[in-house]
């Protein structure tokens, strides 16, 4: 169970900085449509999105609907 949440975890970190990276097209097509307002908004995202890939915690997670574990060492394996 523990290889398929670390796994998990990484797949996350890379949809997010797919799906940010993807967010260029709607800023290049915002920015032809002269709409600065929405590209700027979209840029935003973009830096949240990439970010939060990098900053997803590498520590051991125990993943439940609310809240989640999040600590060094576990003694449930």
């Amino acid at each position: 169970m523990h290889m398929i949440k670390k796994h998990f975890l990484e797949i996350l970190r890379w949809g997010l900085r797919l799906h940010g990276i993807s967010h260029f097209i709607e800023v290049l097509s915002a920015i032809a449509e002269d709409a600065y307002v929405t590209a700027s908004i979209a840029l935003f995202f973009i830096f949240i999105e990439i970010l939060a890939s990098f900053y997803i915690p590498k520590e051991h997670i125990h993943l439940k609907p609310l809240k989640s574990e999040i600590h060094d060492d576990c003694d449930d394996v």
